[in-house]
C-alpha cells in the first residue's frame, strides 16, 4: 500500500475514483461494448499492417509521412483540447480542491496528481485507437510498433502540461472567474483549429489555392520544411521504433510536464483560493434606471428571452461554439461544390440537427425556473413549441444563405437540403417537448448522462432524415425505410413522454 498522503497514494485515489464513476449497468455496457470494438480495432489493424510487413518505411512516398503525421497532428490537437477542458474541471468545477489544499497534502502533490490524471484521461481515446496497432506489429514482425505506447504516453504529458500552463496563464492575466470562460472558448477553438487549417484551401479564394499548391508539393520533397525526415514527423517516426526520435519525444514530454508543474503549481494554489473567494455570482445592475420596458405578444417575448439567455453565457457559447466551427467550413465548401451538393447534404442535415437539438434542450430542458413557467397562464405545450423554435431558427439562419446559393444553381439540392434540415431540427426538438426532462445549463455535458435515452432517440431522428435526403438523390426504393427510422425518434419520445406531459413539468 502507498503511504497515506503521498503522491502514488493521491493518485491511486483518483482513479478510484474516476472508476467508481463508471459504476453499475453503464460498467458493464462500457466493457461489452468497448470489448468487441477494441477487437474489431485489431482485426481492422491486422488487414492493415500484414500487407506491410516487408517493407521498408524509409521507402514510402513523402505523401504518406505527411498523411500519417497529419492524422497525429489532428489527434494531438484534439488532446490539447481536451487536456484544457479537464485543467479547467481540475480547477472549477469537481469542487474539492479547497478541501484538498487545506489538508496537509502538499499543494505541489495535489496539483502534479491532477496534471496526471488529466494525461490519463487526454490519453484514453488516443491509446484505445493506436495500441491494437502495437499489438498487430508484434505478430506481423514489427515490434518496433511497441514504441506507441510511450508516444501516447508522452504526448499525453505534453498536452496536459500545455493546457494546464495555458490555464494558469489564463488565470494571471484575467483571473480566476474570467478564465473559465476564456479558458473554454478557447478549448473549443483549438479543438476546431486543425479540422479549419485542413479545409483552408477549400475556403481560399482560386489564386490563392494555385500559389498554396506548388509551395506545398516542395515542402513535401526531401530536405523541404515538412519532408519526410523533418521534425515535425518526429512522433510518427517514434511509433515506428526509431530511437532518436523516441528518445526526443519521451525527454520533452517529461522535461515539459516537470517544468509546468514545478513552476506554476503556487499560481495554481492561489488561483484556487480566487475562484473559492470570488465564487458568488454578483447582482448585476441594471443599465437604463429608468422604468422597465414591456413588449407584447408571448412568442416575440419568448424567443428575445430565450436567445438573450443564449448569448450572455459565454459558458455556453464554448459549450456550443465547437459545433459551429465544423459547421461553418461545411457551409464554405458548400459555396465551391454546388455540382456535388448532394454529398454534402446528409452532413449538413446530421450537424444541422445536432446544434439545434443542443440549443433545444438549452432552451427546454434546461430552464432555470421550470416551476415559474409551468404555472404561467399559457399552454406549457404552446411555450415549449416557441423554446424550440428559438433553438431551430439561430440553425437555419446558418444554412439559408447556402439555400440560396444552391437555389439558383442546383435548386432540387436547395430543396432537399432546406426540408431535411428543417425536418431534422423539428425532429430533435419534438423530442425534448414530447419527452421532456430536467437539466443543469451549467454543464451541458450532464445532457448526456441524465437525458441518455432522449438523445439516443434524436440521434436516430437525425439520422433517419439525412438517409432520407440521401435516398432523394436517386434511391427511391430506399425511401420507406428511411421515413420510418426518422419516425422512431420522435414517436417514441411522444409514447415514453406521456406522463412527464401530463405532470406538467419537467421530469
Amino acid at each position: 500500500m502507498a503511504t497515506p498522503g503521498g503522491g502514488t497514494w493521491l493518485l491511486h485515489h483518483e482513479l478510484r475514483l474516476a472508476w467508481r464513476g463508471f459504476g453499475g449497468i453503464r460498467l458493464w455496457i462500457l466493457l461489452i461494448g468497448g470489448g468487441v470494438l477494441w477487437t474489431a480495432l485489431h482485426l481492422a489493424a491486422w488487414s492493415m499492417l500484414r500487407g506491410l510487413a516487408n517493407i521498408d518505411t524509409a521507402s514510402l512516398p513523402p505523401l504518406a509521412t505527411a498523411i500519417a503525421g497529419g492524422v497525429f497532428w489532428l489527434v494531438a490537437s484534439i488532446m490539447l483540447s481536451q487536456s484544457m477542458a479537464h485543467s479547467v474541471a481540475a480547477l472549477f468545477v469537481r469542487g474539492d480542491l479547497d478541501l484538498l489544499l487545506s489538508s496537509p497534502l502538499s499543494p505541489r502533490a495535489v496539483f502534479m496528481v491532477r496534471g496526471v490524471g488529466i494525461a490519463v484521461a487526454a490519453s484514453l481515446l488516443p491509446a484505445f485507437m493506436l495500441l491494437p496497432f502495437a499489438h498487430v506489429g508484434v505478430a506481423v514482425g514489427r515490434p518496433g510498433l511497441l514504441a506507441i505506447y510511450p508516444v501516447v504516453a508522452s504526448v499525453a504529458l505534453v498536452c496536459a502540461a500545455a493546457g494546464m500552463a495555458l490555464t494558469m496563464t489564463l488565470v494571471k492575466l484575467f483571473g480566476a472567474r474570467r478564465a473559465k470562460t476564456i479558458a473554454q472558448i478557447a478549448a473549443a477553438l483549438i479543438g476546431a483549429g486543425f479540422f479549419l487549417l485542413s479545409q483552408l484551401q477549400s475556403i481560399l479564394p482560386r489564386g490563392m489555392r494555385d500559389a498554396f499548391t506548388p509551395w506545398l508539393r516542395q515542402a513535401l520533397e526531401p530536405g523541404g520544411v515538412l519532408g519526410p525526415e523533418s521534425a515535425w514527423w518526429w512522433p510518427v517516426r517514434a511509433m515506428q521504433g526509431e530511437l532518436l526520435p523516441l528518445l526526443a519525444v519521451m525527454l520533452v514530454a517529461v522535461g515539459a510536464f516537470w517544468l509546468v508543474v514545478n513552476l506554476t503549481w503556487r499560481r495554481f494554489a492561489s488561483g484556487m483560493q480566487e475562484s473559492v473567494s470570488g465564487g458568488r455570482a454578483r447582482v448585476r445592475r441594471a443599465a437604463d434606471s429608468g422604468a422597465p420596458v414591456f413588449r407584447a405578444g408571448l412568442t416575440r417575448v419568448l424567443l428575445a428571452k430565450e436567445w438573450k439567455l443564449l448569448v450572455r453565457d459565454p459558458q455556453i457559447i464554448s459549450q456550443t461554439l465547437l459545433q459551429v466551427l465544423y459547421l461553418v467550413p461545411m457551409i464554405f465548401i458548400g459555396f465551391r461544390s454546388d455540382r456535388t451538393a448532394w454529398l454534402l447534404i446528409p452532413g449538413f442535415v446530421v450537424m444541422a440537427a445536432m446544434l439545434a437539438g443542443n440549443l433545444a434542450w438549452l432552451t427546454i430542458a434546461a430552464e432555470d425556473a421550470p416551476e415559474l413557467v409551468g404555472i404561467a397562464p399559457v399552454s406549457l405545450t404552446r411555450i415549449r413549441v416557441i423554446k424550440a423554435l428559438a433553438a431551430v431558427l439561430p440553425v437555419l439562419a446558418l444554412l439559408l444563405p447556402l439555400v440560396v446559393w444552391w437555389s439558383l444553381r442546383a435548386p432540387a439540392a436547395a430543396a432537399v437540403l432546406l426540408f431535411c434540415s428543417l425536418g431534422a431540427m423539428a425532429s430533435a426538438a419534438t423530442c425534448h417537448i414530447w419527452n421532456p426532462r430536467r437539466g443543469d445549463r451549467r454543464d451541458m455535458k450532464k445532457r448526456y448522462k441524465e437525458s441518455g435515452l432522449v438523445n439516443i432517440l434524436e440521434t436516430l431522428g437525425s439520422f433517419g432524415w439525412a438517409a432520407i435526403a440521401a435516398c432523394l438523390n436517386g434511391y427511391l426504393a430506399w425511401l420507406p425505410l428511411a421515413i420510418a427510422v426518422a419516425a422512431i425518434g420522435p414517436g417514441s419520445a411522444w409514447l415514453l413522454g406521456r406522463a412527464a406531459r401530463q405532470g406538467g413539468a419537467l421530469a
